[in-house]
């Protein structure tokens, strides 16, 4: 390029002053100067020419913030004269124009009043001179001002390349949160029929909500609250998910799965870290809820007559090596239509914009006009969010509803299979200490292979054969009575009763024998006999209950009437047999 090639607007070097000069011309990058009068604007170009700039003159202000937008200079001088208020909206539209980066403007005035230092320092300016003003102090003040400039740089590239690695971070947890919830949530079971919100207020979430089918074809949930939230409250997710899923199916008792849990967080976590926790277990009969609760805040049983406060009473896991065995598992009657509540605490702790905590602000309200047999859920979340109005989330939140409906712990059908052509038959004998666990089809016939087929009906069977053994040990070997079970006092003091016995090894025997048959057009047949070493009872009394449904003792026996072909009572009621036939 030659110079008859430069814009007009572009100031040249003289040629004594470009030979051999033409790098240095425009390291120091260029500088826009705005001066309404032609000498000044000379003589300031000269000395920004001979200080390595490449110079850009305008005379008036639009002419400026052309410049200004096409050329982006490090650097800008503007004459401000006082009564000119449309020189100060100049710097305010340069300085407007600058954005986020930072190109020093330079102020010069014939006056130095502090008034109209003040105008120019609000308008954008970054320094002012006022004229006269030497070679030797401008060079001074520009040199202030590019420190500045090139500090503001500096720190602007930095922040790029710390925005582009939390970026990276960001998807990278991102991912890790993905593939960690579905792998938590692909095994839960009946979400269709479950009310639950779950808020995290990080990508990780601290709040764990695990559902699994029993093996008598009950459900058990479980809802959780690691300490703090984000990844350093998820890190136990997965072992806890793994425990919980693995032991369900398996059908062990609450107090053993939560005991495991327990004691895998313990190794896992350091001291100061542990899991709050709510257990719900809803066996298959409908009959009652077993529940836990350690360190989270009080679920809630909504049943016709009222509401039920399901307190904490247990330390959270993880924090002492071995559960205390004190705290056990509660029982509380059922009645269809009921409805269970649970929440972490991050709801109840949520603030609005007034710094009001929900709790002590519209949770009562929504709580108490909670109706019989009505969901809460969506409400509930309606006030709380009305409550905070988009203030910041500080902590996890969750909400569960459970709805205990007869056909709510039905389990989803599997795919079809092909029912075996041939029958068998198996028998086992328990007695003393094996009868503290109940068996179940899932442990003692799949492995022999006996189930392969047989899938869709095994919920049905799990159901049908815990009936069996339940009614066996409890009033065969265990000798207990069910007019325990007329007061919600007394039905949880047959239970503390049950384990008590379970605990001195009665003496005693349960024999149970299953065989299948094989049915046409694919179906078949399965007949389950479950004998105990009991005296027996009056088996004729069992037709009562069938005339009953409100009595809140039977119902086992009601639910194998409804599922099975027939049933049966030998030797003297201490022998019962059933018929399944599909």
């Amino acid at each position: 390029m030659t110079g008859s090639d430069l814009p007009p607007e572009v100031s040249r070097l003289p040629a004594s002053q470009a030979r051999g000069a033409s790098v240095e011309t425009f390291s120091r990058g260029t500088a826009l100067i705005l001066d309404p009068d032609a000498s000044e604007r000379d003589r300031l170009r000269q000395t920004l020419q001979l200080e390595g700039f490449r110079v850009l003159l305008a005379a008036d202000g639009e002419t400026a913030l052309s410049l200004f937008e096409r050329e982006r200079p490090d650097i800008v001088l503007l004459n401000v004269d006082p009564a000119r208020a449309a020189d100060f909206e100049t710097v305010r539209r340069i300085k407007q124009c600058a954005g986020s980066g930072f190109t020093p403007l330079i102020v010069l005035s014939d006056s130095d009043e502090r008034a109209v230092i003040r105008r120019a320092t609000d308008a954008g300016g970054d320094d002012f001179v006022s004229k006269p003003v030497s070679a030797g102090r401008l060079k001074a003040r520009i040199l202030v001002s590019e420190r500045v400039r090139d500090l503001h740089r500096a720190h602007a590239d930095r922040q790029k390349v710390l925005a582009a690695h939390l970026q990276r971070d960001r998807e990278d947890q991102e991912l890790a949160e993905h593939l960690l919830s579905h792998a938590v949530r692909s095994r839960n079971v009946a979400m269709d029929r479950l009310g639950l919100v779950q808020r995290p207020a990080a990508i990780f979430n601290g709040d764990l909500m695990l559902s699994q089918f029993l093996p008598d074809g009950g459900l058990r949930v479980l809802l959780g609250d690691f300490t703090g939230h984000g990844l350093a409250a998820a890190v136990g997710v997965l072992p806890v998910a793994d425990v919980f899923h693995t032991m369900t199916r398996k059908g062990v008792t609450d107090s053993q799965l939560l005991g495991e849990i327990n004691r895998k967080l313990y190794q896992l976590l350091p001291a100061d870290r542990f899991m709050a926790a709510c257990l719900v277990s809803l066996p298959g009969n409908g009959e009652a809820v077993r529940w836990w609760n350690g360190g989270m805040p009080s679920a809630w049983l909504r049943t016709r007559s009222g509401l039920t406060e399901l307190t904490s009473h247990a330390l959270p896991l993880g924090i002492l090596p071995e559960l205390p065995a004190q705290e056990i598992p509660r029982r509380v009657h059922l009645c269809g239509g009921d409805r269970i509540l649970m929440m972490s605490d991050g709801l109840l702790e949520a603030s609005g914009r007034d710094g009001v905590m929900f709790i002590n602000a519209a949770f009562d309200s929504v709580l108490h006009s909670w109706q019989d047999d009505a969901p809460i859920l969506p409400g509930l979340i309606a006030a709380l969010d009305r409550h905070c109005q988009g203030a910041e989330q500080l902590d996890d939140i969750a909400a569960l509803e459970i709805p205990l409906d007869p056909n709510f712990m039905v389990p989803e059908p599997g795919p079809e299979t092909v029912c075996p052509t041939t029958g068998w038959s198996w028998s086992l004998d328990l007695e003393g200490a094996r009868l503290c666990n109940q068996p179940t089809l899932e442990s003692a016939l799949k492995p022999l292979g006996f189930l392969d087929g047989l899938e869709v009906q095994q919920g049905v069977l799990e159901t049908i054969l815990a009936e069996l053994f339940t009614n066996a040990l409890d009033h065969g070997v265990l000798k207990l009575d069910s007019i325990m079970k007329v007061t919600p006092e007394g039905f949880d003091a047959y239970y503390r009763e049950r384990s008590s016995r379970l605990a001195l090894e009665a003496s005693g025997m349960v024999s149970i024998r299953i065989g299948y048959e094989p049915g046409p057009d694919g179906g078949g047949s399965v007949r389950m006999c479950v004998r105990d070493s009991g005296s027996g009872f009056d088996s004729t009394d069992v037709q009562t209950l069938y005339q009953d449904p409100a009595c809140p003792w039977g119902r086992g026996l009601m639910l194998l009437r409804q599922l099975c072909e027939s049933l049966v009572f030998r030797r003297n009621g201490s022998e019962a047999e059933v018929l399944y036939r599909w």
